[in-house]
């Protein structure tokens, strides 16, 4: 069996990310998306998801590209000088393991008063844990819950199974900038594996917030298209899939 859960990232961000994914998931393929409940924005997703009962909502961990919840005196290994979480992963030396679960659960909690439930599973903004100690954060507060982890790819898939946490099989990243396109999206699709395949996205409709914040911000647009072309559900269709969100795995 080929299941396919089409995740857009970064909900709450900003109201033109709100618009683009809910569009896309009432018009064309999203069936899951990840909340980054550090900006304020993320009230009007919890808002706006009633109207959407059927797109599951996982919790975008945010480690970088903001400020986090607990304040930057609670969590010194995470942030820099100007208290914020680094640009990119990449930029953290040397992260707390502890200070990264006390912030992940945080935003965990965060998520729960906003939406009044627990998420469908965990990831990553810009894959954070894929770092070893984010890495054990992430998938403790996971088993906490009995929630599954986004499989970023790479050897992932092993961490997760000997954590002991549910993940999909199989992630794709290329629909992304440039590969954002119908053609590519087609050739995954016919390309699935068996098993469960994450497809991550970014829809969007493009604000101020967003160009004046974001490195990606109008291929965003160009991802809404092609979601919600027909003709990417009709190639959903000829190559048997079943779509899902990650409260079903």
């Amino acid at each position: 069996m080929k299941r396919l859960i089409v995740n857009a990232d970064d909900l709450g961000r900003t109201p033109g990310i709100n618009a683009g994914v809910f569009r896309a998931h009432r018009e064309g393929l999203v069936t899951s998306s990840t909340v980054m409940v550090c900006y304020g924005t993320a009230a009007e997703a919890a808002r706006l998801s009633r109207e959407h009962p059927g797109l599951g909502l996982g919790l975008h961990v945010q480690l970088s590209g903001g400020a986090p919840l607990l304040g930057p005196g609670r969590v010194p290994s995470l942030v820099g000088v100007d208290g914020r979480f680094p640009a990119k992963p990449e930029g953290h030396v040397a992260p707390a393991e502890a200070e990264v679960l006390a912030e992940a659960r945080a935003q965990f909690e965060r998520f729960v008063v906003l939406f009044g439930r627990k998420p469908t599973h965990l990831d990553s903004h810009h894959h954070s844990h894929r770092l070893e100690p984010v890495f054990r954060a992430v998938t403790r507060l996971a088993r906490e819950h009995g929630l599954p982890v986004r499989n970023a790819g790479g050897d992932m898939p092993k961490r997760l199974a000997a954590a002991g946490v549910r993940a999909n099989d199989t992630f794709v990243e290329e629909f992304f900038d440039t590969g954002a396109t119908l053609a590519r999206f087609e050739a995954i699709v016919a390309g699935l594996p068996e098993g469960t395949t994450e497809l991550m996205c970014h829809p969007a409709v493009v604000d101020e917030e967003l160009r004046g914040s974001s490195g990606y911000a109008a291929p965003r647009e160009r991802e809404l298209a092609v979601l919600t072309d027909p003709a990417a559900r009709r190639a959903v269709e000829r190559a048997g899939v079943d779509l899902i969100h990650f409260g079903q795995l």
